[in-house]
């Protein structure tokens, strides 16, 4: 047997759940006479009496009983897929490292979706390269590296590393001989390695014989050992600059900057047209531009 009409279909469920021809058809805009045309025709089709007629209200049949649970669940599920799609296109997903989704992104975030309320943003963070081409439901990669870009990149930030410390641990610091250093230590062969040497070096400072460098894996992890207190860290200013704007880390002889590693932004296929991605990238390059507040 065909399948009868959504029309008849929504109508019947709306009716079942109302028990009222009349109430099904407030509910849809439709008057009571399509209502029960709907009905009638669901009934002549499947050979079976759907409901039964009262002076008010109707009640469902057994039969009408076993249809009413299969349309309430189709159109649940309808509903529920609707409801999904709208949420995935008004959703910018965004992929990139554990470090500058934490230190950098999710103190911002919140002024994108002010800007644009329509839209909510939702961060993957990972060490490891998504592969765009095959995870479609990521819109853009901010990676960290070289700034040896492809024609696909934008290049979005370029970060200086320097020295930072707790202003309470910088004030009771008399001298660079007594600090304790801590530094990240990076998983990756691929990317440059900045130490308390090359800091050093750059400050043509003499370092301690006995210094000891104290190494976290992550650099959120380190940037929560300054916080702390626990010594100076070693650090990129794009990743402090929100701690340093609210007066929680202070820098360390900021005359000493070492080149580091730039950000670039990478669009999934077919999502540069986007309008979330459109919207974002305008925000994120007002963002690079405006004075760091706390």
């Amino acid at each position: 047997m065909s399948l009868p009409s959504l029309s008849a279909l929504r109508a019947f469920d709306a009716a079942a759940r109302l028990g009222s021809f009349k109430a099904a058809a407030d509910m849809l805009n439709v008057s009571a006479t399509a209502i029960s045309h709907h009905i009638r025709g669901l009934e002549a089709k499947t050979g079976v009496v759907l409901f039964r007629r009262g002076t008010r209200r109707v009640s469902l049949t057994d039969e009408g009983r076993q249809l009413s649970e299969a349309t309430a669940f189709a159109f649940s599920r309808i509903e529920a897929t609707l409801d999904a799609l709208c949420v995935a296109e008004n959703t910018l997903t965004i992929s990139t490292t554990p470090a500058f989704a934490s230190l950098w992104l999710a103190p911002r975030i919140q002024s994108f979706e002010e800007q644009y309320p329509q839209f909510r943003v939702r961060t993957i963070s990972s060490t490891g390269l998504v592969d765009l081409q095959r995870d479609r439901t990521i819109d853009i990669a901010i990676r960290y590296g070289s700034d040896e870009c492809s024609k696909d990149d934008t290049l979005i930030l370029r970060e200086s590393v320097r020295a930072f410390g707790a202003p309470d641990y910088i004030g009771r610091l008399e001298d660079l001989s007594d600090a304790e250093f801590i530094s990240t230590s990076w998983m990756s062969k691929d990317l440059k390695h900045i130490s308390w040497t090359d800091w050093f070096a750059a400050g043509e400072y003499e370092p301690a014989k006995d210094m000891k460098v104290r190494e976290f894996l992550q650099e959120h992890e380190v940037l929560q050992a300054g916080l702390a207190g626990q010594g100076l860290i070693l650090l990129s200013d794009v990743l402090a600059r929100d701690m340093v704007a609210r007066g929680w880390l202070h820098p360390y002889r900021p005359d000493v900057c070492l080149k580091g590693l730039v950000y670039r932004v990478i669009a999934g296929p077919q999502k540069s047209n986007s309008k979330r991605l459109k919207a974002f990238m305008a925000w994120l390059t007002e963002e690079m531009v405006s004075p760091e507040r706390p």
